[in-house]
């Protein structure tokens, strides 16, 4: 990690995606997307375009992560997709990474790139997914057969295909080549090119291998496609925003603003993933490859997806090709077709963990994140499973177990967000629940913001022991999701306030100590959450009345009734009426907790890998489980990239506030993905519960009755979907 001090930095590629934005916006202007695909099929234009990315040092990226690497190259091609300009670039940066320029027909043929005096198309060969590709015959020093589906043949100078004698060359003005456009999606289109006894040098010094430039022609694809995306959801946001329908802008209607919020969660996962593959490949870290198969598994659906949405919102007006929105709609599924499409790198997903028997790699969290990830794992496997309640209770405390999070000042080990991080992978790793290691996480970073010297002093030691349990009391009948419409009330009568109420839905509250109860003390408020404070209410106070119910996920939640409870004064947390405030800060704890679930799914999922590999029927040879083992690897590494730049954005002294709501939205939903994907796969078995003959290890039909929970729990992902566009998009209320 050394090498970071000498790489571009974030600003100096933020530079050049601004210079690529000016270039395009001057050399391929979009007064109508009609008329730049009418531009497209002039081979001139193309190529006067291409020498302006000569003329801004472009073709030179891709190879030199010093001077710039494949992070450069992907924001190349991003912004070549947001355009939808037609720029013949892909070659260079492909040529780029494959050739080391040792041997004299490639250092020559690189030379001619650099410089803007030849223009390289690729087919792959062999390598290619696609049934359809056609193919060749080498015999000598010449090629007869083939090839199709070439991207920018027509304004090619020369072609690098994969023969089984390696990587040759073939300059395509001869009359032994013939290019046919392929008219279809792609714009420009596509070609067959024809070779009758065509000539061509070998390129033997390669730098990586064929497979290894698969995957990076296909991130190539989904970053350009990315930028189509992006740029259709930048404006079909702004036109939400104003287009009105029935009297008020369509991105006040709840449907606009989930399909909105759905495509940004697309998007940034995409966008994170890319960008972690092309950190990994930029560094020498061998786990770029299979990064890249979960970044083109994932992309190449979600963008597609994306894509539809985003035409769904705009309606007949971007139905028109006088739109950009088609021309992003065709550049995204003509790219994302290719080489096999997202089915491809499933597979090559499905090979790394069923048939090479490897987990997801681990990511870098830093020096301190890794230091203490080691950390924990080396003490886990010292306590855990502990020997005894007791024993385990007293190693917790020494070890500062349910303090990790908390800061030094309160007698926590201080841990920075990647820390806690690592620490939340290794202890689910472990098999250590939330319930043993985060006991009253909330609450806890809630006194510390707002409780009083008094309530700090006599709470947070007994939390930090592991001996108190702390319930919520939020939910109302007719008070889920909208909390500040809560009944329940407290009033002051001296030094005591007097509570009546109801609350439910609420777990361990027969086994608590306290509950953290929300009530209205100002009903004369002019904004409902405005009236709202917070209390710690002792559990054994008369008056209140517990009533236990089995909840799906197979532990109790209750009802409780509170008539006439009365508490001291100095119950209330915070100030009076304050209590919004209170509790927001204990959300925003509870959604971050609630989206670093996404261990969870991750460790679920070795259980469902380890099952197929074990089972003796054949599974892990079967076509559609490979498929779906594949799509949900790359879903869960776009749920812990979510995690991650949340993450990123605390280490940095910010909030993530709709970025944590993305990361529970989509790892809750991606946890009953995974559970019902489990049931399909592994039948009956997946039925059973833990302990029962013949189930599966792991627990993994209790997670699929748990993941209803994570989807309503802290604030339904309906609302969720809401913060984020309202928050994270500035769509109207």
């Amino acid at each position: 990690m050394n090498q970071m001090a000498t790489l571009p930095s974030d600003e100096e590629r933020e530079l050049l995606r601004s210079a690529l934005r000016r270039l395009l916006e001057q050399h391929w202007p979009l007064n109508s997307m009609h008329s730049a695909v009418a531009r497209a099929d002039s081979t001139q234009r193309i190529r006067e375009l291409h020498q302006q990315f000569v003329a801004l040092g472009i073709t030179p990226l891709g190879n030199n992560p010093e001077e710039g690497g494949l992070r450069e190259a992907l924001i190349v091609m991003e912004e070549v997709g947001r355009r939808c300009a037609p720029a013949p670039i892909t070659g260079a940066l492909l040529a780029n990474c494959l050739l080391t320029g040792k041997d004299e027909p490639a250092a020559e043929l690189l030379a001619q790139i650099h410089r803007g005096e030849a223009i390289v198309a690729f087919h792959l060969g062999d390598l290619d997914r696609d049934n359809s590709a056609g193919s060749i015959e080498v015999s000598g020093s010449v090629a007869t057969g083939e090839l199709n589906h070439i991207e920018d043949a027509q304004v090619a100078s020369h072609l690098i295909v994969h023969t089984d004698e390696g990587w040759a060359c073939i300059e395509l003005d001869h009359d032994t080549v013939h290019v046919t456009p392929l008219p279809g999606l792609s714009h420009p289109a596509l070609s067959s090119i024809h070779l009758l006894n065509a000539s061509f040098k070998l390129l033997n010094s390669t730098a990586i291998t064929g497979d290894e430039l698969l995957r990076l022609y296909k991130l190539f694809l989904v970053a350009r496609s990315l930028g189509a995306a992006s740029r259709g959801f930048d404006l079909v946001v702004e036109y939400a925003k104003e287009r009105e329908q029935f009297g008020q802008p369509i991105g006040r209607f709840q449907a606009v603003q989930h399909k909105l919020a759905d495509n940004m969660i697309r998007l940034e996962s995409a966008r994170l993933q890319l960008a972690h593959t092309a950190q990994c490949f930029d560094f020498g870290n061998p786990d770029w490859v299979i990064s890249a198969d979960a970044a083109h598994a994932f992309g190449s659906t979600t963008l597609r997806q994306a894509s539809l949405e985003t035409h769904h919102v705009f309606g007949a007006i971007g139905y028109s090709e006088e739109h950009e929105a088609p021309h992003q709609f065709k550049r995204i599924h003509a790219d994302q077709v290719r080489f096999g499409g997202a089915a491809a790198s499933r597979e090559a997903l499905a090979q790394y963990l069923l048939d090479a028997g490897n987990d997801m790699p681990d990511y870098d969290l830093g020096e301190d994140g890794n230091r203490f990830r080691q950390e924990t794992r080396e003490w886990l496997a010292s306590h855990w499973p502990p020997s005894s309640p007791e024993a385990f209770s007293q190693a917790a405390r020494d070890y500062k177990l349910f303090q990790v999070t908390w800061p030094e000042e309160f007698g926590g080990r201080g841990a920075s967000p990647m820390e806690q991080l690592a620490f939340l992978e290794e202890c689910e790793r472990a098999g250590v629940t939330h319930e043993d290691f985060l006991p009253c996480e909330i609450q806890a970073q809630a006194l510390m913001l707002f409780g009083s010297p008094q309530q700090q002093q006599a709470f947070l030691p007994r939390i930090a022991a592991g001996e108190l349990k702390i319930c919520l009391g939020y939910s109302e009948p007719g008070s889920g999701s909208d909390l500040a419409s809560l009944k329940t009330t407290a009033v002051l009568d001296g030094d005591e306030w007097v509570i009546n109420g109801t609350k439910i839905w609420t777990t361990m509250a027969e086994d608590a100590n306290y509950m953290w109860l929300a009530a209205r003390t100002d009903p004369e408020a002019k904004k409902p959450h405005a009236g709202i404070s917070v209390f710690m209410v002792p559990m054994d106070t008369p008056g209140i009345t517990i009533q236990p119910s089995m909840a799906l996920y197979g532990k109790a939640f209750c009802e409780e009734f509170l008539d006439d409870v009365h508490v001291p004064r100095d119950a209330l947390v915070g100030q009076v009426n304050g209590g919004w405030y209170v509790i927001l800060a204990a959300l925003a704890t509870e959604r971050v907790i609630m989206g670093g679930f996404v261990s969870t799914v991750r460790e679920k999922f070795r259980y469902l890998v380890e099952a197929v590999r074990q089972d003796q029927n054949g599974l892990a040879s079967n076509g559609w489980v490979r498929n779906k083992i594949g799509e949900l690897a790359a879903d869960i590494e776009a749920s812990r990239q979510l995690v991650m730049n949340a993450t990123r954005i605390t280490q940095s002294g910010g909030i993530p506030i709709h970025e944590a709501s993305m990361c529970g939205v989509y790892n809750s939903e991606l946890m009953e993905r995974l559970g019902e994907a489990a049931l399909d796969i592994l039948g009956n078995a997946c039925t059973l519960e833990p302990d029962t003959p013949g189930a599966i290890r792991g627990g993994l039909e209790q997670m699929l009755r748990q993941s209803i929970m994570m989807v309503i729990g802290g604030g339904t992902n309906e609302i969720q979907r809401n913060l984020i566009a309202q928050r994270g998009l500035g769509l109207p209320r």
